[in-house]
């Protein structure tokens, strides 16, 4: 029998999702860039069997030691015919993944718009409809059991700033509109929303910014081109250099659609959409992201290209907070004492985030390497450094969301930023 005409597969960085169905253990693969737009459900040990395309086996190797690790008869034929359809789903590195990438990037590149990633999916694609829904979660905010009303301003302060969930909106849509709603009470409204989201694709990049306008069935919402320019002249790195991750990213695209449905025509307004990618490099050491250049030269560069600014300026932060279970690499599953943990440590972080203490709020984190997994950790930590001193914030909301079908849970909080005004 021959060997697969592809000698030793090797995996790229892909999702891998434990979930049970009808009582079956399963796994979901999914491409964290969405050159493969699909999910792949595959089986457990199809899922061990993947483990050993490292690159460095050759097919024949594969069998050999999946057979020789579980005890389990496999074919050669079989892990030929897996290595074929991960390679044609482009979820090796190969020649057919390449092409993919390349048609992807240039397909991005070439549109004139940002478009909605998610509608359809995640949020309804009719506006009409998407107005309805997102109407729905206002009048939970009020009805609900934890129904209140935003407080006042700090005296001598505004509204500098907001952290709203990235969560799909059915599971966060609520808290969320505890955040805009803050936002509706302030005035007047602000002219540049500064969007700071989490970049959940990996990146060579802290900060990555797109110049190109986002689409939602809500309408089309500039870049303020000029404040980019001002930005990108004060930093020395290319901020478009992954500009591709901004395609699918879900983190900007929620906030945005809470924003547009509370002014619609009424007040046009312009954006500046910046991710911010991962910080384990910081929490796996003993330094802070506040004591490297790439960190604080951005910060400075932000400060410096919105600094005198005609208009009023607003941070919108897309963020969650604690990931845990088996969806998110735990062993254990769901339960009481996780969900209880859950809740403490996040109470005793989001202090360190009112109390407007981003170095705090990082070393808590640090200190267990983020077993909770923040994913918020970025953009959080930024805005505060953004906003400076004299700022001040509010929790306004607070919520777990709890997925019985990977035994698994993603917290999440609406903040208010104030600072002078």
């Amino acid at each position: 029998m021959t060997d697969s005409p592809i000698g030793s597969p090797r995996v790229r960085p892909i999702e891998a999702i434990p979930f049970e169905q009808d009582g079956e253990e399963l796994v979901l693969l999914r491409d964290p860039f969405h050159y493969q737009p699909n999910v792949l459900t595959i089986s457990v040990p199809a899922y061990l069997l993947l483990t050993f395309m490292n690159g460095k086996r050759t097919t024949p190797e594969i069998q050999q030691e999946f057979q020789k690790q579980f005890s389990a008869k496999i074919s050669l034929a079989d892990v030929q015919g897996f290595v074929e359809e991960l390679d044609e789903l482009g979820l090796l590195f190969t020649k057919r993944f390449e092409e993919m990438r390349q048609e992807a990037l240039r397909e991005f590149r070439d549109s004139k718009v940002r478009k909605a990633a998610h509608a359809g999916s995640a949020y309804e694609k009719d506006p009409q409809a998407l107005r309805r829904q997102l109407d729905s979660y206002y009048a939970a905010m009020e009805k609900g059991p934890r129904a209140k009303d935003a407080p006042p301003p700090p005296k001598g302060k505004v509204l500098r700033g907001l952290v709203a969930p990235h969560i799909d909106l059915r599971a966060g849509g609520t808290t969320s509109a505890f955040a805009f709603a803050a936002l509706r009470r302030s005035a007047p409204p602000p002219d540049l929303f500064v969007l700071l989201g989490t970049s959940h694709q990996p990146g060579a990049r802290l900060f990555s910014l797109t110049r190109k306008p986002f689409e939602t069935p809500l309408g089309t919402v500039e870049v303020d081109l000029e404040a980019a320019q001002a930005l990108q002249e004060r930093y020395p790195a290319d901020l478009t250099e992954e500009e591709f991750l901004h395609k699918h990213e879900h983190s900007i695209e929620f906030p945005l659609l809470f924003l547009q449905h509370l002014y619609g025509e009424s007040h046009p307004f312009k954006i500046l959409p910046i991710l911010a990618g991962s910080f384990q490099l910081f929490l796996g050491s003993d330094t802070l992201p506040s004591d490297h250049e790439a960190f604080t030269g951005f910060c400075s560069a932000l400060r410096g290209a919105l600094e005198g600014y005609a208009g009023r300026v607003c941070y919108v932060v897309g963020a969650d907070l604690s990931h845990m279970g088996r969806k998110f690499g735990d062993e254990e599953g769901l339960g009481d004492d996780l969900v209880e943990w859950t809740r403490e440590r996040d109470r005793e972080m989001l202090k360190h985030v009112v109390a407007c203490r981003p170095e705090d709020f990082f070393r808590h984190l640090q200190a267990d390497n983020d077993r909770q997994k923040v994913c918020g950790l970025p953009p959080m930590y930024t805005v505060m450094h953004a906003l400076g001193d004299h700022c001040s914030a509010e929790l306004l909301d607070y919520d777990i969301s709890v997925e019985e079908s990977t035994q698994s849970l993603v917290s999440f909080a609406s903040i208010a930023f104030y600072g002078l005004g």
